[in-house]
């Protein structure tokens, strides 16, 4: 029963982390447009920016600053190559940012090796937290903390200011936004950077838990694709929902199904599609 509730624990925290990254893709796709394959690279690189960071700054600096740094990275992305294809089939919005995460990958590569890199968490979040049989380490549910304030952030900031309300509209009909008279390609770029510092924040909180590797953006690019179809574009709930379902799905069948615990959330996300496309929460459907 320990291990059940140990393994329950982890996959809501596993959960909460892949809603935090899916976040960020889940509002550039529905504001869009454009399946932005290259958030997995900018995950990476707000880990590798924290990790070259913080023996210079320290662990808050370091996670404010590769945040950022990301950020821009992200609206020169946005600026030269994400908004030539703007209009145009998702297919070359797919096809440039997974070139762009490509080669950005090698850099990676070139620059620190391939070899893996660790991250002891900080001072304050080291240690373990024991109840009863239950045993969880406190940088863990540090994460949990940091993913509940981001994600209830960003509920708040939608659905309680004007520059919220613009993003929903946007997702409906980007086009009306410009009709309305606002800024299209000016939001566009703001939910870029947005998306890109979402995608960098995680990046900056996983480093601690697994390594740092060249190749770790695309491990969770699929699962925040799949937490998005899960739980519905354009949904802050649904994108929660769909954390918590590939969370606990990832966890909890790694006792029961060791084997096939890889391929049960592509199952879980055949079978929501299937019965409702537009995901469980989801306002529209990706193809919409």
């Amino acid at each position: 029963m320990s291990l059940f509730i140990n393994l329950f624990v982890n996959g809501v925290i596993l959960g909460l982390l892949y809603a935090t990254i899916a976040l960020g893709f889940s509002l550039v796709l529905g504001v869009s447009g454009v399946l932005n394959f290259a958030h997995g690279v900018l995950f990476a690189l707000g880990a590798y920016g924290y990790w070259v960071l913080k023996d210079f700054m320290g662990f808050w600096p370091a996670m404010a600053g590769a945040t950022l740094i990301v950020g821009v990275i992200g609206v020169v992305v946005e600026r030269l190559l994400v908004r030539r294809v703007y209009g145009e089939d998702p297919l070359f919005g797919l096809v440039i940012t997974m070139g762009f995460a490509m080669a950005i990958e090698q850099v990676l590569h070139m620059i620190f090796g391939a070899a893996a890199k660790t991250v002891n968490p900080p001072a304050f979040a080291q240690g373990v937290l024991f109840l009863g049989d239950m045993m969880v380490p406190y940088y863990r549910l540090f994460v949990a903390l940091c993913c509940v304030v981001v994600l209830t952030g960003t509920w708040l900031v939608l659905n309680n200011t004007a520059f919220g309300a613009i993003v929903r509209a946007g997702m409906y009909d980007s086009e009306m936004v410009s009709a309305l008279g606002h800024d299209l390609p000016l939001l566009r770029t703001a939910v870029f950077a947005l998306g890109a510092m979402a995608a960098a924040f995680s990046g900056v909180l996983a480093s601690s838990i697994w390594s740092i590797k060249p190749g770790m953006g695309g491990a969770f690019l699929m699962p925040s694709f799949l937490v998005v179809l899960i739980g519905g574009l354009g949904s802050i709930r649904g994108t929660v929902l769909g954390g918590l379902i590939v969370g606990l799905t990832t966890s909890l069948l790694s006792l029961v199904i060791p084997r096939f615990v890889d391929i049960m959330p592509y199952v879980i996300m055949a079978v929501v599609v299937y019965f409702w496309p537009r995901g469980l929460l989801g306002k529209q459907n990706i193809l919409e």
